[in-house]
């Protein structure tokens, strides 16, 4: 089976500021691991042969540190130039059209900091289609799902988009992993995110292409739990610190 990968990190990470001036976000370390060479080693490990990354701001500083070869891993590039002007929805695009010839594609944000075994969890899901979820607590805030009883994702709410009432004790975070089969990645979802960039000019988040799939298609997607494996997600520097925190000085 051939597993590929696409990892977005085309984004400025603003709020990690003054850190992201002149270094990208993927590129801050955590215990002195950098985030991105963490997702790179875990995809390794898992059996991945190729990632594909969806590069913009400080491109160059990306392609100088990681190359075309990661400890064994084939690395490839995707630029999305109008990275300012544009959110996550439209460097899936881009990614989308530039990887084919796998089986099952992993697709990953760039700033979450995690332990191989959570790769090692959702490939080992027997759904072809799947994405990572911890039960909300109060260190968790971001985008969240609904899942129905059968564990399937009904609703994808990125943080803009709550509406009123909305309620996020009873929902799960996600996690930013994904791994999906080479029919849905190829037609299914890029055709949703396709639709959603030609809509909103690229400026809309990932997650409001997956909420109309997911609306449509209610048992398209798992919601596989994290079972207390280690994560963060890091957009800030008090995240930062927590994410340090979670990994107890060795940033693995």
């Amino acid at each position: 089976m051939v597993k590929k990968a696409i990892i977005l990190v085309a984004g400025m990470g603003t709020r990690l500021k003054p850190l992201t001036l002149n270094n990208h976000k993927c590129l801050t370390k955590v215990n002195g691991k950098p985030i991105l060479h963490n997702a790179l080693d875990c995809l390794k490990m898992a059996g991945v042969s190729e990632a594909l990354l969806v590069v913009g701001y400080l491109a160059d500083k990306i392609r100088g540190e990681i190359g075309d070869d990661f400890h064994g891993l084939k690395i490839r590039y995707a630029e999305n130039d109008v990275y300012s002007a544009t959110n996550t929805s439209y460097s899936l695009k881009i990614g989308l059209e530039n990887i084919s010839g796998y089986d099952s594609l992993f697709i990953l944000e760039g700033d979450v900091f995690f332990s191989p075994a959570l790769l090692k969890r959702i490939d080992g899901c027997e759904s072809a289609n799947v994405t990572l979820l911890e039960k909300y607590h109060p260190n968790l805030d971001g985008s969240f799902v609904e899942v129905n009883e059968h564990g399937y994702v009904i609703d994808w709410i990125h943080k803009s988009e709550r509406e009123s009432g909305f309620t996020i004790e009873d929902k799960y975070k996600t996690i930013n992993i994904h791994k999906f089969d080479s029919e849905f990645a190829a037609k299914t979802l890029k055709a949703y995110v396709q639709k959603l960039c030609d809509m909103e000019d690229g400026k809309a988040p990932l997650e409001s292409a997956m909420r109309e799939l997911v609306r449509d298609f209610p048992q398209a997607v798992y919601g596989l739990e994290s079972a207390g494996m280690k994560w963060f997600e890091i957009d800030d520097e008090s995240d930062l610190k927590i994410a340090e925190e979670i990994f107890g000085g060795q940033g693995e």
